[in-house]
């Protein structure tokens, strides 16, 4: 059996970890659904690429050479080639998949997202304590609260947040009401934490603030 692998120039110190579901691609279904599509339903014609996104990700490749791009997700891993697909065509850069198992655990029939993804976001930053990583998601459900949790305890591994703003009919799909519109503010420890609609918007703020 043969697999890709990435390995990192030590030098780098600087890292891209993206959200996959509302952040670089989207299903249009509710939250509850979305668990038994992304398990059932592996057709990746199905999902549509946020406008702009993948261009935003290859300038940020470009721009930092050397940097890696992770993408985390709470899909489980029988998705895996599905998504890979996905970002092939839609031509986002490759970078490892950070995904979870199906099934119950010892005290819950579902694996918490949440947990996958703050244990996942630990873990890289033991693994690379001297990156700084740009947390790209969107405002959706949780991606800002793990992210702001996770800058305040490592200030030192994160170098900005960058959400992207959905629609106020993807808010409802996602199972959360629309967010104000905004553009930029601080986190917990003075990162730039910033915020726009597509891959366009983002962009030009990572820009304006000295992150690219």
């Amino acid at each position: 059996m043969e697999a890709l692998i990435r390995v990192l120039d030590p030098n780098v110190k600087f890292g891209i970890l993206s959200d996959i579901d509302d952040t670089v691609m989207v299903t249009a279904l509710p939250r509850p659904l979305l668990a038994a599509w992304n398990t059932f339903v592996l057709d990746e014609h199905a999902r549509a690429a946020v406008p702009g996104m993948a261009v935003l990700y290859e300038r940020l490749v470009t721009a930092h050479p050397g940097a890696p791009v992770f993408y985390l997700s709470t899909g489980a891993w029988n998705v895996a080639p599905t998504l890979t697909r996905f970002l092939s065509r839609h031509l986002y850069p490759a970078g490892p998949l950070l995904l979870t198992d199906w099934g119950p655990t010892a005290d819950r029939w579902f694996r918490s997202g949440r947990e996958h993804k703050r244990a996942t976001l630990a873990r890289l930053s033991r693994e690379f304590p001297d990156v700084r990583w740009l947390l790209i998601g969107d405002d959706g459900q949780h991606d800002p609260e793990i992210y702001r949790e996770f800058a305040a305890g490592h200030p030192d591994n994160v170098a900005g947040v960058a959400i992207r703003r959905l629609s106020p009919t993807q808010s409802v799909l996602a199972g959360s009401l629309p967010a104000a519109s905004g553009s930029s503010s601080s986190g917990p420890v003075g990162q730039k934490w910033l915020s726009a609609p597509d891959g366009a918007g983002l962009w030009k703020l990572l820009r304006d603030a000295g992150l690219v």
